[in-house]
């Protein structure tokens, strides 16, 4: 059996490696849009304060976790269309991906509110990686800043 799974965060991470536990022989591919190894972005403020560095933001540790596992993570692409009837899902980058069982785990967005000038420089959203480096780009010890919104976290 063929598990697709869409989405490298916490919940496709723990939902692949559920799956391998109970189905040791089942093939597994996580599906990710971001370039990273899958990570957490709640570790996301521990590592603009400097108290993680970015491999401490990560969801499992370890370079082989997840071959380790026999799970096949693609990183850096996103579903384009998902066929049901087939059963297959195309990729960004033209590839085609079968499937016996898929799991749709791709979170959510930040929403930036209508605000004036929420598009100047120095305005960041901070939801992935790359914007945590790009808000540590702009920053230095003793910048002031300000959180406007907040997680459930």
């Amino acid at each position: 059996m063929k598990h697709l799974i869409l989405g490298a965060g916490p919940a496709g991470v723990i939902a692949a490696e559920t799956i391998r536990k109970h189905a040791p022989n089942d093939q597994i591919v996580i599906v990710g849009d971001e370039p990273e190894a899958p990570y957490s972005r709640m570790a996301i403020p521990y590592l603009l304060m400097g108290n993680v560095k970015e491999d401490g933001t990560h969801l499992r540790h370890g370079a082989d976790h997840f071959a380790r596992h026999k799970i096949d993570v693609q990183r850096g692409v996103t579903a384009t269309s998902v066929d049901a009837k087939a059963k297959t899902v195309t990729l960004s980058n033209g590839q085609k991906l079968s499937y016996d069982r898929l799991l749709i785990a791709t979170g959510s967005r930040p929403a930036a509110p209508p605000i004036p000038g929420i598009d100047s420089p120095g305005v960041h959203p901070c939801w992935t990686l790359a914007d945590a480096r790009a808000i540590m780009a702009g920053t230095g010890k003793g910048t002031r800043v300000l959180q406007m919104g907040a997680g459930f976290i």
